[in-house]
């Protein structure tokens, strides 16, 4: 039996002085496509990031797979 992906999602972290005494935000951004690179997730990342005047911290996958039950 095989998992089926039912959604996934990213999830960035920015770095910068201004958000705080942990100097860190998690934004997510839902609906990835199927099959995207690590490479262009990193790339959007470092994008948002520059225009948010920020660092990139981290950038994770979230993946929704269903459960097969029989």
């Amino acid at each position: 039996m095989n998992f089926e992906l039912i959604d996934q999602s990213i999830q960035y972290t920015f770095l910068n002085d201004r958000y705080g005494e942990v100097g860190a935000k998690a934004r997510t951004f839902k609906n990835v496509k199927q099959g995207v690179s690590a490479a262009g997730l990193a790339e959007v990342g470092g994008v948002l990031a520059d225009l948010q005047g920020d660092d990139l911290g981290s950038a994770t996958l979230i993946q929704k797979q269903a459960v097969p039950l029989n």
